[in-house]
């Protein structure tokens, strides 16, 4: 007796058979031990089964498109999660695919040269500010002098009584009487400045700095006196009403207001720009597209512009997750 469990065992009379022990005695029941046909199966081979299963994914897709394999129930071929990143078992790996985007449109003008941001804008403005304002401080310094007087007299009282934790003194009644002669000169300066550097080349300092350029709407070439003259006086006629409390207030919400309509409008022009029929273009536009490169697609593992497949190694099929 044995305590051998039941099972199938060497056959103790044949080498190249197995006979079924049933726990006690052995049976008549006999199987050979390697079974006809097993080396033509491709059971528990997965490179077997992908290749039989697969072979002909590659005649069905559209010239220049790869196949999808390992297609999931309810997506379409090549679509979806795992379409750009499928893994394939006879390289052991995922391939990556690099993508190339749809170019994003470029505002441009009719003729097609490039306009420019609203950014470009907004800097050369600031940096033609500084450049007049600061030379009109110096033209009007005479007129300037008492008022400046008044309100740094006015601030350092201010300072002192806060110091000495006293009420704060009164505003004296000059503090907001600039003196007219000062908006005047900037206008003036702005006049002569702006209307002959746009006429002569399109450019004042700060458009130069900042790449951009104004032309006609008929013409890449720089507007007229007439328009660059128009173009000034809507864009900075507030400047010479500045010294008159109401029409300083209007005048300065309509700046606000010029400068904020070329975010939204289709040709990025100003009040004072339509008012002139001029444009704001770059000087050294771009190729037209701002291409956009990274990983893998996730939605295709083909770009309608192209694509590039890397190898990624790593990671679990989606589909096997």
């Amino acid at each position: 007796m044995t305590d051998r469990p039941s099972g199938w065992y060497d056959d103790p009379d044949s080498p190249d058979q197995l006979r079924y022990w049933d726990g006690i005695l052995w049976s008549d029941r006999t199987m050979p031990k390697v079974k006809p046909g097993l080396e033509d199966s491709h059971i528990g081979d997965p490179r077997e089964q992908w290749d039989r299963e697969h072979q002909d994914d590659e005649q069905h897709v559209p010239y220049g498109a790869a196949p999808f394999r390992g297609q999931q129930p309810g997506r379409p071929t090549g679509w979806g999660p795992g379409a750009g990143s499928h893994y394939d078992p006879r390289q052991g790996h995922y391939p990556q695919v690099q993508a190339t985007y749809p170019p994003l449109p470029v505002p441009t003008t009719p003729d097609g040269e490039q306009l420019s941001g609203w950014w470009r804008r907004l800097v050369a403005f600031c940096i033609d500010g500084i450049i007049v304002f600061t030379v009109a401080v110096a033209l009007a310094w005479h007129w300037l002098q008492p008022w400046v007087h008044t309100v740094t007299t006015w601030y350092d009282s201010v300072v002192t009584a806060a110091e000495n934790h006293q009420s704060q003194p009164p505003t004296p009644s000059g503090f907001y009487d600039v003196p007219w002669q000062y908006p005047v000169v900037v206008f003036l300066i702005y006049l002569v400045y702006e209307v002959c550097l746009t006429v002569w080349r399109g450019q004042t300092l700060g458009k130069m700095v900042t790449g951009i350029r104004v032309r006609g709407a008929d013409s890449t070439a720089p507007p007229s006196l007439r328009a660059a003259t128009i173009r000034l006086c809507i864009k900075q006629g507030a400047v010479a009403v500045r010294g008159i409390l109401v029409l300083s207030t209007v005048g300065l919400l309509f700046q606000v207001l010029d400068g904020l309509v070329p975010l939204g409008d289709a040709r990025k022009q100003a009040i004072h720009d339509k008012g002139a029929k001029t444009y704001v273009v770059r000087t050294n536009p771009t190729s037209g597209h701002y291409p956009q490169q990274g990983g893998p697609s996730p939605y295709n593992n083909q770009s309608s512009y192209g694509s590039q497949q890397q190898p990624y190694d790593g990671g679990q099929p989606p589909y096997g997750r």
